[in-house]
């Protein structure tokens, strides 16, 4: 037997991987572009691999007599068509194509020493790198930064007579010797460093746009196999993606005082998803700061699944058109509803492994990620971006346009007076009635129905078939929630309580607290990170232990991870301070509020805190004093001689009681 593909384990005809027995999915040859002298050779190769592969019950002796090609023989075609092609693909039956090249010439005898010698250098700079791998990877990185905008270089362009210098003296420095290849060449090999480096420049379409000066480069076609489908169904396929509004935003914020303070925002993201049969909006969410995070996609995602709840506005005359609205809200089949097909661009956040898992996990769907910055690819999602740039931030006071010179920016700049700009509470209501109009407006390519009443007749069609969250998920259906493994901290010696740490913090419970044996053992902990004053923890078997609390004081303002992670930085670094016992949290806002006059970061961080902790302190149950026992009275034996005369007792008014004081107490 040979050893092929599978390294040093022995290869028989039983051992073929599964994706390599289906030989309609190898790679085919055009048999009639081979010429006739050939033809009838690759012809019986084929043969001979297919009564290979698919025929166990036929010998290597019966292949060769039907075929006339021998076991070793087709060891080795098997072997040229299992190999790696240029194109990312196995050679397939290109592999059998007679006398047909497959790999590049590799050479394998060492080079000559001798400077007067002349020819016989065939992939001799190709052996150099390989032998010593340093200078492969300088010449990559330096490839990577000819064409790289870098303001501190000295030289405009990394050119290639200081790449050749840098490279014989990475020679010098892994020990190549002077008589030894490169130094004994008259050009010291710098025409196959020029050769090599063209070669790299064009391994991909984008390095050779790039090499060439392409502005822009296009994407590259999808699979179609891969891809989503054509949405024919409701809930099918949906679009996701961000855009930032083109607006300047103020906030609100009460200062230590309590006294309120307008302070600017950076510019905000609105997350959208959007049902591509449909047309219709059938969730988003507002993404505070420069860039938005894999948090905020889970909290869009989030949206989307449970159903939406109408607000009361407090701008006077808002209010959503007749017909409008949101699926989960009008259409109460679409409550809960998952979808089948998730497509998205290449966004960092977007691709988070963390997002994808639970996307997958709990929704069910497959992901079509698409290639970034082309619009075409979502052509839906990015028609509504612009008309939501067009109607509704371009007419606005404090846009900032499409462009530096957009005559709206000019039209509409309020300079200095902040006060004229929309503030952040104005823009979410604006954001929520603009939606929801949206869904209510008619379009042409729905043949004048709005989204909503494609919706309706979609789900009609289908008979209300639509999949749902199961109902022990609606409960306790939390993307924004993480896994951690963490182990029991504490000790019996020096009597520290078992707990956890997490970020810094501990964390514990009565349960966990009183039970010494858990020390050392680990256990999985959930988590909410727009609130993590309390987990949720289980052991690694499954079973639940509870939930752990924060030591005091981080157990008493909602705080999310990202603002304790900047607590904890600003502490380590002595830029934050407060006295034992305090609420860290609370010194951190004191501290924010000092930099948010002049600071968006810092307004941007408190207008996120503060949302956070009014979207916990809403989701809190109330809490209700229970009823007080009623006082039992003894019956009081009343004359009813004694009582006054009273024609209609029902208009007797209620008297007053006097109240008498009994003891004064003095402090």
């Amino acid at each position: 037997m040979r050893t092929l593909v599978f390294g040093e384990t022995q290869f028989d005809r039983l051992s073929i991987p599964e994706n390599l027995r289906y030989l309609s999915n190898w790679p085919t040859v055009d048999s009639t572009a081979i010429s006739e002298k050939y033809r009838a050779k690759f012809i019986a190769n084929c043969e001979a691999i297919r009564l290979l592969i698919e025929e166990e019950h036929i010998s290597l002796v019966r292949i060769r007599e039907m075929t006339g090609i021998h076991p070793k023989t087709l060891y080795q075609l098997v072997r040229r068509c299992w190999s790696k092609h240029d194109d990312g693909r196995i050679n397939g039956f290109r592999g059998a194509i007679p006398y047909a090249r497959i790999k590049e010439y590799e050479r394998i005898q060492p080079v000559s020493s001798n400077p007067n010698s002349k020819g016989g250098l065939s992939g001799a700079f190709t052996l150099l790198l390989q032998t010593h791998p340093s200078l492969k990877k300088l010449i990559s990185r330096a490839a990577n930064q000819r064409k790289k905008k870098n303001p501190s270089q000295r030289e405009a362009r990394y050119s290639l007579k200081r790449l050749h210098k840098a490279f014989l003296q990475q020679c010098r420095a892994v020990g190549i010797k002077p008589n030894q290849y490169p130094f004994t060449q008259e050009l010291l090999g710098i025409r196959s460093l020029a050769a090599h480096l063209r070669k790299l420049s064009t391994q991909t379409f984008e390095k050779a746009a790039s090499k060439a000066g392409a502005k822009h480069i296009g994407a590259p076609v999808s699979n179609i196999a891969d891809s989503a489908p054509a949405a024919t169904r409701a809930f099918e396929v949906v679009e996701f993606d961000g855009h930032k509004i083109d607006l300047r935003i103020t906030v609100r914020v009460d200062d230590p005082y309590g006294m309120e303070q307008l302070m600017e925002l950076h510019r905000i993201w609105i997350l959208v998803l959007l049902d591509v049969a449909s047309r219709a909006i059938i969730g988003y969410s507002l993404a505070l700061g420069k860039e938005y995070n894999k948090d905020d996609v889970a909290e869009a995602l989030q949206a989307a699944l449970t159903p939406h709840r109408s607000r009361t506005y407090k701008i006077p005359g808002l209010s959503v058109r007749n017909g409008g609205g949101y699926p989960s809200e009008v259409i109460p089949a679409t409550e809960y509803a998952c979808w089948d097909w998730f497509r998205f661009d290449g966004a960092r956040a977007h691709l988070a492994h963390d997002t994808l898992d639970r996307l997958i996990q709990v929704v069910g769907c497959w992901p079509d990620n698409g290639p970034p910055g082309e619009p075409d690819e979502r052509p839906f999602i990015e028609r509504f971006f612009s008309l939501l740039a067009e109607h509704f931030a371009h007419r606005l006071p404090g846009t900032t346009g499409n462009n530096p010179d957009a005559i709206e920016k000019i039209l509409n700049d309020p300079g200095s007076d902040i006060s004229l700009l929309v503030e952040l509470d104005e823009m979410e209501e604006m954001i929520e009635v603009l939606i929801a109009d949206y869904n209510g407006e008619s379009h042409g390519g729905l043949g004048g129905r709005t989204p909503l009443e494609a919706m309706v007749h979609l789900v009609n069609k289908q008979q209300g078939f639509i999949r749902t969250l199961p109902k022990r998920m609606r409960a306790d259906l939390c993307l924004l929630q993480e896994a951690r493994e963490l182990p029991v901290r504490g000790s019996i010696k020096n009597g520290v309580r078992p707990h956890i740490n997490f970020y810094g913090v501990r964390y514990t419970c009565d349960v966990l607290s009183n039970n010494p044996s858990l020390i050392g053992k680990k256990v999985r902990i959930y988590f909410d990170v727009r609130d993590i004053r309390s987990v949720r923890a289980f052991f690694n078997d499954g079973a639940e232990l509870g939930i752990l609390t924060a030591a005091r004081p981080w157990c008493y303002t909602p705080h999310s991870l990202r603002v304790r992670q900047e607590i904890l930085r600003l502490i380590r670094t002595k830029k934050l301070q407060y006295r034992e016992g305090e609420d860290p949290v609370q010194a951190w806002r004191k501290y924010r509020h000092a930099q948010g006059k002049n600071n968006k970061r810092a307004a941007n961080d408190l207008a996120i805190a503060n949302r956070q902790e009014r979207s916990v302190r809403e989701q809190e149950p109330a809490f209700e004093r229970p009823p007080e026992p009623p006082i039992e009275k003894k019956p009081e034996v009343v004359d009813s001689a004694s009582l006054p005369l009273v024609e209609n007792p029902a208009e007797q008014a209620p008297q007053p009681h006097a109240l008498t004081i009994k003891r004064t107490i003095t402090f």
